[in-house]
């Protein structure tokens, strides 16, 4: 059992550690630390790049098929890790609040995080491959019909859930471009 979820124990592991040291600002600064601050900005910063990782780094091993990175599995557990984490700090970052260009893309990374947990179990309710059969061909055809109709949705499924990706890149690279202008070159 935490074979198959240990993404998800590593992912809690590493949020419950980040969430002890924005406590420890929180209750250094009794109140939460700005997005602005070191601890937002860094926070911020670390999760956006962890948020990259994920979308990049699985994306280029999964079109690498003759590469020897590693298994898949194992960079899917990667990809599942640093796509709950990330997040999860850059949802800090925001100090709780949400308005204008950095707002969106939020609810943007909370839409592509929902979206990637239905694509995980998406995923692994989809056998790899059809089970042979001793019985007639009738009772083969409806795990094949199964089959097909999963990886249908799985398709579906992809073709909206990366979109949204990109959609949620384009806001967060604007919003850290808008950010570095008015925090840097305006003052």
């Amino acid at each position: 059992m935490f074979r198959r979820h240990a993404e998800i124990f590593y992912a809690l592991i590493a949020i419950a550690a980040v969430t002890v040291v924005y406590a420890a600002a929180f209750a250094f600064g009794r109140t939460l630390p700005a997005a602005s601050s070191f601890i937002g900005h860094s926070i911020g910063v670390f999760g956006f790049v962890l948020m990259l990782m994920t979308e990049t780094l699985y994306s280029l091993r999964k079109r690498a098929t003759d590469a020897r990175w590693g298994p898949m599995a194992g960079w899917l557990r990667f990809h599942i890790v640093t796509g709950l984490v990330g997040p999860y700090m850059v949802l800090l970052h925001t100090a709780m609040r949400f308005n204008g260009l950095a707002g969106v893309a939020t609810l943007l990374t909370a839409v592509v995080v929902a979206s990637g947990v239905v694509g995980r179990y998406l995923y692994t309710a989809l056998p790899r491959t059809l089970q042979p059969s001793t019985a007639q061909d009738s009772e083969t055809t409806h795990p094949a019909e199964s089959l097909a109709a999963k990886r249908q949705a799985l398709a579906s499924w992809h073709a909206v859930h990366v979109p949204l990706t990109w959609a949620l890149f384009a806001a967060a690279f604007v919003h850290a471009a808008a950010a570095m202008y008015f925090a840097t070159l305006q003052r």
